[in-house]
């Protein structure tokens, strides 16, 4: 009570006149709240409050460090702009204190859920390699049966006279006129009664006459007949003129050769009988499959006759010979076809599910040994490498821990490691990019950079520039180009003072796509084009001459096609061989003006091998990115005019 008439009596003493309205009330508050403070000291009932704030953590959190996105080896105390890209710079978080392996990353309870970390133990179970392949059904070759004319004649009646016709064995398909047939017969009937004439005469006479009946019976064989058949015939009076024609086995006519009245010559087929009990499939396997493939494996397919049902087969040959137009190889199954529903030449597609054993090949029948598994989202695949990220756990949050394995084949949705990982390890399955980023962003290892050491592939200003060897005769090495490299010619004066206006052609080209105008580099293409063929040949002499129609002719065919580039992309690609054309002209014959070139380079030009192009300002215009990166790269060298070889 004592401080609250305290600060009445000061507040009387500080305002004598009344203050009226709003504005007072709050003066008085505003005061009164201040003197209130200052007389208690801060430790009123109402202050007393005890103090939360944890020192230790400013004292581990330090300065703040400002970093590149792009080139993270760029570590300011300030923030600003990148020196190499001119992007903002952005905090770098530091970490904990604890120290980390060079391809470890370290992440919070917090931070994997926001980056939706999935993790997957690393397991050992079966796998099978689920092949696919397309074919078609055929006839088994070794149940197909040929009637052939065994003896010359004509074919008098068709006991079978149309194809489908289903046949048992021994039934009569035809009945055949054949003198030859009927005078054999004949011969056999005589031979018969000549032996029984003589069968109480001499030895000799007794032995002719069976040697005669048996060579008879063997003509009748060699004709077709069975042994029935000549014992039928030996018991008849008179011979028939006709021979009937019976089927050697079982099963459908799908061909018929013959019609009645024809006649047939000795090997002429008459009909083709196919046993449909039993099928043939021969599917196409592309080369790639074949280590799952072998006699004896069994697989499913199916038709569009039958949708939805599964039939089976057993592989029991493979084509040795690859068809080098398809680049498939002819794979045979057996099909049992009793119910007779599947027919020949039906277009089949068929499944084949082959265990693989541990190293991603056809397991054997009796192993029992199970590869190991990872799920097919874990690995983060270049091409030539396959890169996963294993969590290792930790006391605070989870450490995650890039390893490169080596990957068998696919088996459904797994894929089998032969080396890298341990059964029971944890490997992201989900957000395995946005780990793969961030080490990225830290300069680590990651899938594009194994090595690390820089932000993304060819952003490091700081390396030295390779002059993009993919450009056809502009072959450089991996250092800094360096002008001079192809001799300076001396005395060419007149060539250069000649040359002014290709340059400044040039440079219009360059200052148009660096400002996304592609109408204005083609016209700029097209006023390169024309200049350089109006340059007088008769001011190169000897080695000149010879040097320039080189250059000449690379001038000349690049301009030609700038000119005529449909859009923005393929103008800065032929720009890009156009420069090269240039520094390779000034490297040779020089400037004339007596205002400076300059070589300039960005490494991120001509998908990340670089580029370099001549611009006659001191500051980077980039012509290969234009507005929206227009200050990337870096000025190599000044190039002095006249003679002089550049700086």
């Amino acid at each position: 009570m004592t401080e609250k008439k305290n600060i009445k009596k000061l507040l009387k003493k500080l305002f004598p006149t009344r203050v009226s309205g709003v504005i007072g009330l709050i003066i008085i508050a505003v005061v009164a709240f201040s003197l209130g403070s200052f007389l208690t000291g801060g430790n009123s009932s109402l202050n007393e409050k005890p103090d939360t704030h944890n020192h230790a953590d400013l004292e581990i959190s330090g300065p703040t460090t400002w970093t590149c996105s792009m080139h993270p080896q760029i570590q300011l105390p300030k923030p600003g702009k990148c020196p190499i890209c001119f992007m903002d710079l952005i905090p770098l978080e530091s970490g904990d204190g604890e120290e980390l392996d060079f391809r470890q990353i370290k992440m919070s309870e917090t931070a994997k859920q926001i980056a939706r970390i999935e993790t997957t133990p690393v397991i050992k179970g079966p796998a099978e390699a689920e092949i696919r392949m397309v074919g078609k059904l055929d006839y088994n070759e070794t149940k197909v049966s040929y009637i052939t004319a065994w003896f010359p004649g004509r074919i008098d009646k068709l006991f079978v006279n149309f194809t489908g016709t289903t046949v048992r064995k021994g039934d009569h398909m035809a009945h055949i006129y054949s003198p030859e047939m009927i005078a054999a017969q004949e011969e056999l009937l005589q031979a018969i009664k000549t032996a029984g004439t003589i069968s109480n005469g001499s030895l000799i006479l007794k032995n002719t006459a069976q040697a005669t009946l048996n060579a008879v019976r063997d003509k009748l064989r060699l004709f077709g007949l069975n042994q029935n058949q000549i014992d039928k015939i030996e018991t008849l009076e008179k011979i028939p003129d006709h021979i009937t024609i019976r089927a050697p086995a079982g099963g459908t006519v799908v061909d018929k050769h013959i019609n009645e009245g024809m006649y047939v010559k000795t090997g002429m087929r008459l009909y083709t009988i196919a046993d449909l009990s039993e099928l043939w499939a021969y599917f196409d396997a592309y080369e790639s499959d074949l280590p799952w493939l072998k006699p004896g494996l069994e697989l499913e397919f199916g038709s569009l006759s039958f949708p939805g049902e599964i039939f089976k087969a057993k592989i029991d040959f493979i084509d040795p010979v690859l068809n080098p137009k398809t680049r498939t190889v002819k794979v045979r199954a057996v099909v049992n076809n009793d119910d007779g529903r599947l027919k020949p030449e039906m277009f089949i597609s068929g499944i084949l599910k082959s265990r693989l054993g541990p190293s991603g090949n056809l397991a054997d029948t009796d192993s029992k040994e199970l590869p190991l598994l990872i799920p097919i989202s874990a690995p983060l695949l270049t091409g030539t490498r396959a890169v996963v990220y294993v969590e290792l756990p930790g006391d605070d949050g989870s450490v995650f821990e890039g390893r490169e394995v080596a990957l068998g084949p696919r088996a459904g949705d797994f894929y089998i490691v032969r080396s890298g990982l341990k059964e029971g390890e944890m490997v992201v399955t989900n957000g395995a990019f946005k780990i793969d980023a961030e080490l990225q962003i830290q300069a680590k290892p990651s899938m594009m950079l194994p090595e690390g050491g820089g932000g993304m592939t060819g952003h490091n200003h700081g390396q030295q520039a390779t002059a993009a060897g993919s450009a056809k005769g502009h072959d450089k090495s991996k250092s800094e180009y360096q002008f001079g490299s192809v001799g300076r010619l001396d005395d060419c004066e007149e060539a250069q003072t000649a040359l002014i206006p290709v340059y400044n052609a040039y440079f219009e080209i360059q200052m148009a796509l660096a400002d996304d105008n592609l109408d204005k580099a083609k016209a700029a293409f097209d006023k390169l084009h024309s200049l350089t063929k109006d340059v007088d040949m008769s001011l190169f002499k000897d080695e000149a001459h010879t040097r320039w129609m080189k250059i000449y002719n690379e001038l000349v065919q690049k301009s030609n096609n700038g000119s005529k580039a449909d859009d923005i992309e393929t103008a800065r690609n032929t720009f890009y061989l156009l420069s090269y054309a240039a520094i390779e002209l000034h490297d040779t014959f020089g400037h004339a003006l007596e205002q400076d070139y300059f070589l300039t380079y960005c490494p991120m030009a001509n998908n990340n091998q670089g580029a370099y192009w001549l611009q006659t300002i001191d500051t980077v215009y980039n012509s290969f990115y234009g507005k929206s990166m227009l200050r990337c790269g870096e000025i190599k060298q000044k190039l002095a005019s006249g003679n002089t070889k550049g700086e």
